[in-house]
């Protein structure tokens, strides 16, 4: 496995010009390649009928949820994304491939904390990106696992108080205390900031500042990938944006996010099995935390987060403490 292809990755890109609306400023992240993915996303699969999502077993387990992909391509299941119905909402704790005619068992947060009853038999679909802040705590969470105890888990009580201190903050008021009505609730705003922003041709990634400091990273291996992806992307940041909204601002530039990308390029790198197809990397670095799907010689998707916007109130809570399985589970 090669550690340095994150950095590789990172130094083929080229910064473009900054996208603008309020607090929230994007840097777009260029790379000339077009290469088709090769794989089929969470949405298309789900929508097409080729994926079927339910939960692990007829009671239900918080924290796993089975998949079965029917088709001749892979399925990519990305970190941050939330599946609506089943039981309850959840959120996936890391990038996954599902490889063809696999069926597998993949390790999820709950977003939805007061319901634990079948709403529908499968998950129905992925409309929403779980938001920056959220995002970054459960990938540090998971790195955490990883190290301690090599599972893909996360700290469920941390995740649920992140869930009800953004509706506390956001005044949202959820009788199931879904993350999911954090978006409705502010649905016209979501929507005026995603207008200001379009993917570019060659876009592969996005680099985000809110209030002029660095929030998160998302990049992928092809500019078909973000393209599909975008508006749900930059919806999720939009919800931190619009939290943060009237606070200081400072100004920032390429320099900003060139800085940023050296930095994240000596991050050091552990290496796991991934749930799926490849290999899960956790990067840690000089102000900077996040994790990468790798396959073979490709970055599959890469994000970053600032680690000092991490809030670490729990440590392997009692709520959230897994049983000593192994990691892949094919079926």
């Amino acid at each position: 496995m090669d550690v340095a292809l994150p950095a590789e990755f990172l130094k083929k890109l080229k910064i473009g010009e900054s996208q603008r609306s309020d607090n929230l400023v994007i840097f777009p992240l260029l790379n000339g390649e077009r290469e088709e993915p090769g794989y089929i996303l969470l949405d298309e699969a789900l929508e097409q009928g080729i994926l079927e999502v339910k939960e692990a077993s007829s009671e239900g387990r918080v924290n796993e949820i089975f998949v079965c992909n029917s088709s001749d391509r892979p399925v990519l299941i990305l970190d941050g994304e939330i599946l609506v119905g089943a039981k309850q909402n959840r959120v996936v704790n890391a990038s996954i491939l599902v490889g063809p005619k696999v069926e597998l068992k993949v390790p999820v947060s709950c977003v939805e904390q007061q319901r634990w009853r079948y709403v529908s038999e499968k998950f129905t679909e992925s409309r929403r990106f779980s938001y920056a802040r959220m995002r970054a705590q459960k990938s540090e969470q998971v790195s955490q696992y990883l190290e301690a105890m090599g599972v893909f888990a996360a700290d469920q009580g941390a995740i649920w108080d992140e869930v009800e201190r953004k509706q506390r903050k956001m005044r949202v008021d959820s009788p199931t205390r879904a993350v999911n009505d954090v978006y409705e609730s502010h649905e016209e705003k979501l929507r005026r900031y995603c207008d200001a922003f379009q993917a570019l041709e060659c876009q592969v990634g996005a680099v985000v500042f809110i209030n002029g400091r660095f929030t998160c990273l998302d990049a992928f291996d092809t500019p078909f990938t973000l393209q599909k992806m975008y508006k749900k992307m930059v919806e999720s940041y939009a919800l931190d944006a619009i939290e943060m909204a009237g606070l200081e601002q400072k100004e920032i530039n390429d320099g900003d996010v060139q800085d940023l990308l050296t930095r994240a390029a000596a991050a050091k790198v552990s290496v796991y099995p991934s749930v799926g197809l490849g290999e899960d990397l956790r990067l840690s670095g000089d102000g900077i935390t996040g994790s990468s799907l790798i396959l073979g010689d490709r970055v599959i998707h890469l994000a970053l987060f600032a680690s000092e916007n991490i809030k670490q109130e729990r440590r392997y809570s009692p709520l959230s403490r897994p049983s000593r399985r192994t990691r892949r589970s094919r079926i």
